[in-house]
C-alpha cells in the first residue's frame, strides 16, 4: 500500500488564475445577445456553438452543449465591479431574474447573485 506524501513535491502543479470558464447553454447566440443586451459584456469571438465574451482576466466561454433544463448544482461565475451600487442599480432597472439582494460574505466586501437565460448562477462582488 503507497502512502500519501504530506509534503508538497518541488514539482507540484501550482494553480495561479483562473484562465477560462465555460457555461454550457442551449443556444450560444442568444444567450451571447442576453449577456450583451443585460450585463454590456460583448463577445470577442464566436464560431457555431462556441462563443468567447470579452471581460478582463478571466475567459468567459459559452458552450453549446447543454440539452433539457437546469442542473441540480449549477456552477457560479464572480465578476468584480468598481461601483457596486451603480451596478446592483443596473441590473435592477434591466430586470434581470434571480437577482438577490446584496449580501456580505466577509467585511469589507458586497455581492450578490442572477441567472443567465440557462439557469447558469453569476454574482458580482465589490466594496
Amino acid at each position: 500500500m503507497s502512502r500519501r506524501n504530506s509534503g508538497t513535491p518541488s514539482s507540484a502543479i501550482r494553480l495561479s488564475a483562473v484562465e477560462r470558464v465555460i457555461l454550457y447553454v442551449r443556444d450560444t447566440e442568444r444567450s451571447a445577445r442576453w449577456y450583451s443586451e443585460r450585463l454590456g459584456i460583448q463577445a470577442r469571438h464566436k464560431e457555431p456553438g462556441w462563443v468567447e465574451l470579452e471581460t478582463k482576466g478571466v475567459t468567459v466561454c459559452l458552450h453549446g452543449g447543454r440539452e433539457g433544463g437546469r442542473v441540480k448544482d449549477p456552477s457560479s461565475v464572480g465578476f468584480r465591479v468598481e461601483d457596486f451600487d451603480a451596478a446592483w442599480r443596473s441590473l435592477k432597472l434591466r430586470e434581470v431574474p434571480g437577482l438577490s439582494e446584496p449580501f456580505s460574505p466577509y467585511p469589507g466586501v458586497r455581492c450578490l447573485s442572477f441567472e443567465d437565460p440557462d439557469g447558469n448562477v453569476l454574482g458580482i462582488e465589490g466594496r
